[in-house]
């Protein structure tokens, strides 16, 4: 049912490209500052994940929209187990604007549409289908031939046993 282009299958496709250009920028700045190729196997590991789900989330793939909705719960329940951890006086979490936007509002939004694309019927409701095919051209208002001038058909050629 995704063959429409533009619909809600192509607005998960970038969000989720999104998401793992963020996780890939993100993982770029933590090897920087961390120094440590360790950091590197979750976000490139998410990034890959993310990369195949959005084609084939695109593709109509159900089992794909059902990832996207795990995968985003999964870093949903993330950030509000850092979001506790924060509170403790030990740690420290800061929340701004486009951590909101990319820990909250994204995964939220591609839940929202991969829940809803999982909601829609896969074929089309009875009443929603094509009616019959009408003949365009009617039946000649006359019943007993062609009319007057045309070639008649020739009759059947008989057989014999």
């Amino acid at each position: 049912m995704t063959g429409d282009r533009g619909g809600s299958a192509d607005v998960v496709y970038l969000l989720l490209l999104l998401q793992a250009g963020f996780g890939l920028l993100a993982m770029i700045g933590e090897l920087l500052f961390m120094a440590n190729p360790l950091y590197l196997l979750v976000p490139i590991t998410k990034a890959v994940l993310l990369f195949v789900v959005a084609a084939k989330v695109v593709s109509g793939r159900r089992w794909a929209w059902v990832t996207a909705i795990v995968v985003e719960g999964i870093g949903l329940i993330g950030f509000w187990l850092s979001l506790m951890a924060g509170l403790l006086p030990i740690l420290s979490r800061t929340v701004t604007f486009v951590g909101l936007l990319t820990e909250i509002a994204l995964p939220v939004t591609v839940i929202c549409l991969c829940a809803w694309l999982l909601a829609r019927p896969r074929f089309p409701r009875p009443s929603a289908r094509l009616r019959p095919p009408v003949d365009p051209w009617p039946q000649p208002l006359w019943t007993d031939g062609l009319p007057a001038g045309w070639p008649q058909p020739l009759p059947p050629a008989e057989v014999k046993p």
